[in-house]
């Protein structure tokens, strides 16, 4: 058996009242103002200075901040979400030809008004010239993998924000909403955020009772140039599989029994093709590489036959963006999966009706 862990791996919320005018639309966008920096208007009531406990000590924010830099998934769209337009991000996987998703740029330009950040340079870690270039007033990591070494040389340049415990790991979307939106001093605008994404969820759930109970197995193609042996199973702790749970879907006790005793940072672990047969689930939920990888698994001998396979219940997208959409999921990409049909796909599969999505 074969595990991955986060670390090797980048692909593969007392706050002034959110305004009544905020509320998230279909694209993903929030309207409204509750933040500061470019495009805020509304000043947060937290007090500070604010201090957050991370991996790496505790990091003190002496007050509210104007010019925030984000590294790694998900941070970027809750700053803008809460109204502050970041001065430099992460690239995003299955973003636009500048490193974009279009949540994330819809938030920005059109209901922030303000410019796009700049994108960080990351080859081997941060940039730091690059990043004090950006005069930044809060460094925020939450959801990254920056070393110790790192983390101390960016504190030089501005109050940083590592993650809790483990490296590409915060929780549960909601969970890394609240580290955000306490660093910004808008701890009751993230709750309501919260609430109104949560509310949507639930909403696209009951309009599927199928997802009720269904077991699931999340998983990622076959790879058609290595020959993949083993098909990977991401773990129950997993965002992109705990993003599935809110819907009423329930993990494989096989992939509960084979994620025990695994590391912290373990995010993936594999089975081999020839013991299909003892992975039982209803349905399939996975990404692709490409339509080649997608080919190449629906007609592998081996894993052509299993149960979820064979009889058509199985939900794979070759779309980055969707993929980046519910693998980091956010108050800013959740609206915009659901309105591009992704649990609608899903209830289909369950009931039979294959369905693989295309690279948009």
């Amino acid at each position: 058996m074969v595990t991955m862990r986060r670390s090797s791996f980048l692909f593969g919320l007392a706050a002034a009242p959110l305004l009544a005018a905020c509320s998230t639309s279909s694209d993903g966008s929030v309207s409204g103002s509750v933040g500061g920096g470019s495009g805020g208007g509304a000043e947060p009531t937290d007090a500070f200075p604010v201090t957050l406990e991370h991996v790496y000590g505790a990091t003190e924010i002496p007050a509210r901040p104007a010019r925030v830099v984000t590294i790694g998934w998900m941070t970027h769209d809750i700053v803008a979400a809460l109204g502050v337009a970041p001065v430099g991000v992460s690239t995003s996987w299955g973003g636009d030809e500048e490193g974009f998703t279009p949540w994330f740029r819809t938030q920005v330009e059109d209901v922030l008004s303000a410019e796009m950040p700049t994108v960080l340079s990351e080859v081997e870690g941060p940039d730091y010239e690059q990043v004090l270039s950006l005069m930044p007033d809060l460094i925020l990591a939450p959801h990254s993998g920056i070393t110790e070494v790192q983390y101390e040389r960016l504190t030089e340049i501005a109050p940083t924000v590592a993650y809790r415990e483990g490296a590409w790991s915060s929780g549960t979307w909601q969970d890394l909403t609240g580290i955000v939106a306490a660093a910004l001093g808008e701890t009751e605008a993230g709750d309501s955020l919260v609430a109104e994404t949560e509310k949507l969820l639930a909403d696209a759930a009951a309009e599927h009772p199928a997802l009720e109970g269904a077991t699931f197995v999340y998983s990622v193609a076959l790879s058609a140039a290595d020959g993949g042996t083993e098909m990977g199973m991401y773990v129950p702790g997993d965002p992109r599989v705990s993003l599935l749970h809110e819907f009423g879907m329930v993990d494989s006790p096989a992939v509960i029994a084979a994620s025990e005793g695994q590391d912290a940072d373990t995010f993936n672990v594999g089975v081999s093709l020839e013991e299909l047969d003892t992975i039982a689930a209803d349905v399939l939920v996975g990404w692709s590489n490409s339509a080649e990888d997608t080919q190449y698994s629906l007609e592998h001998p081996l894993f052509s036959r299993w149960d979820p396979i064979a009889n058509g219940r199985y939900y794979v997208t070759e779309d980055p963006t969707l993929g980046m959409a519910t693998s980091g999921p956010s108050v800013l990409s959740l609206p915009w999966a659901l309105e591009e049909g992704y649990v609608d796909g899903i209830a289909e599969a369950i009931e039979g009706g294959a369905v693989v999505r295309p690279a948009q």
